[in-house]
């Protein structure tokens, strides 16, 4: 089950399929795996298709905290966490 979210984050990385970290309500997670990314199609007022992540990350800064399934979205230059998955 997904909870949807659509909160922006600030996320560390030089490209957005090698990403490395994200922010989130003032917590770090650190990405250890994308899963998969997708494109989908802009709708008719906007110019921009979004870019998701779904990534596999762990909270704080070291490997030892909880590992849990997130799908980040870019939209332009902004990212939002859209999806924390159960």
């Amino acid at each position: 089950m997904a909870k949807l979210i659509n909160e922006p984050v600030k996320v560390h990385g030089q490209e957005a399929l090698s990403l490395k970290a994200f922010v989130w309500r003032r917590r770090f997670y650190r990405v250890r795996e994308v899963i998969n990314w997708w494109r989908q199609p802009a709708s008719w007022d906007r110019s921009e298709t979004p870019l998701f992540l779904r990534v596999n990350a762990t909270s704080g800064y070291t490997l030892a905290g909880s590992t849990g399934t997130y799908e980040l979205c870019r939209l332009g230059e902004e990212w939002f966490l859209h999806r924390v998955i159960d």
